[in-house]
């Protein structure tokens, strides 16, 4: 746990990014850092680095250099800023003394029962504020959280937070491993984990933003899940059915082409007319869908059908910077693995990174988003105002 007193306001976003291997690409970053924070002090540094990098090498480098700053971290599937879109390096973002004016962050653990490992980091988060969570005021304050992405853990942990923060934003992503899927790891400082969650939250000194862009559209199809495990995220049955064979079927496909069909077509709980997308991730070998976020029996999803990322990611961009009157101070963000892969097979990493409109930015492609709850195929994200604008 790391926890640091309020201090005077300075600049904006500082990103950086660098590839190649370590130690000589830390130091690479962390001097990028340095140049582009002047001397200003950063309350609070998040890096992402890919798992071609040891966290050994990474997570006591970063939190040894900035002693006075909050540290946290974790592997990614791609990382990227508003300058740069790739894999096999690492992003990271200072957030100076203009943004945020205190930051604590601590390692939740959730090798055991997740939500207990989740309750304790909360009680540790409050006794370093001295207040509850909930009596925060949401206005000013603000949460960032990343999370092993290979366990299964994150409905959970959002699950808990929003229990004992129910006003406050918790934004973040799900930690890769480069479509591996043998390890995935998040870190606080010098500790790492490889089942963990690392939760931060800040005091802000400007006004922020959440951003959320999914480029889906609901199709009208409505699917009823009748029968679901919600533990292992697998739906049994469909309006009484296989859910293989009736997802099939309303998608107007063949069971055996599923696999191509379904993340141009995923499902979508609609709350507000707003979708939070569930994306499926194997036919289980009874007929079941496995999916990549909970499904719960009873619930009712409609099929989304996919639109334009990138038009849909720059309006969604464009809409949070009007918010904040134009002139945003930075973002940090965090997008979808499946996202990434359609960025790649459509050959849109430079579009991609325009999107971002310039605003200064970075962030890494995940296992999954966090906001409100666990989500896929979806960008998620916090835009921060100008300095100067509390």
């Amino acid at each position: 746990m790391m926890f640091f007193p309020p201090i005077v306001p300075g600049a904006g976003v500082v990103r950086a990014h660098v590839t190649g291997p370590a130690p000589q690409a830390v130091d690479r970053l962390l001097a990028q850092l340095d140049r582009d924070l002047s001397g200003r002090r950063a309350v609070a540094v998040m890096y992402f680095a890919s798992s071609v990098y040891d966290p050994a090498d990474v997570a006591p480098v970063i939190s040894a250099h900035f002693p006075e700053a909050v540290v946290i971290g974790c592997s990614t599937a791609g990382e990227f800023t508003d300058l740069h879109n790739g894999t096999g390096g690492i992003s990271a973002v200072a957030l100076p003394d203009g943004l945020i004016t205190q930051a604590v962050a601590v390692l939740g653990e959730l090798a055991g029962d997740a939500g207990d490992g989740t309750a304790v980091a909360v009680r540790s988060l409050e006794d370093a504020l001295q207040v509850q969570l909930r009596h925060l005021d949401p206005a000013h304050h603000l949460g960032f959280v990343l999370i092993d992405g290979l366990h299964g853990s994150e409905e959970q942990v959002n699950e808990m937070l929003g229990n004992a923060a129910p006003l406050l934003d918790f934004v973040g992503g799900s930690a890769g491993d480069d479509f591996a899927f043998q390890g995935t790891w998040t870190a606080v400082g010098h500790e790492v984990s490889y089942h963990g969650a690392a939760l931060m939250v800040c005091r802000t000194a400007v006004p922020f933003r959440v951003v959320k862009s999914c480029s889906f559209t609901p199709t009208g199809r409505l699917l009823r899940i009748t029968r679901a495990d919600a533990a292992s995220r697998t739906v049994l049955e469909i309006d009484g059915r296989p859910a293989a064979e009736a997802y099939a079927d309303a998608l107007g496909v063949s069971a055996d082409a599923l696999d191509a069909a379904w993340t141009e077509y995923p499902v979508g709980l609609i709350i507000d007319g707003q979708p939070w997308v569930r994306s499926p991730q194997a036919v289980t070998p009874d007929g079941g869908l496995r999916f990549y976020a909970e499904i719960m029996p009873g619930m009712e999803v409609e099929v989304m059908q996919a639109g334009d990322l990138i038009a849909e990611t720059t309006a969604a961009l464009r809409r949070t910077r009007a918010e904040l009157g134009g002139r945003p101070g930075g973002a940090v963000l965090f997008n979808c693995c499946l996202r990434r892969k359609e960025i790649d097979a459509k050959n849109l990493s430079a579009d991609f990174v325009a999107a971002l409109g310039g605003v200064p930015s970075a962030g890494f492609h995940t296992y999954g988003e966090s906001w409100l709850g666990h989500v896929n195929q979806t960008l998620t994200g916090v835009v921060f105002g100008p300095p100067g604008e509390a």
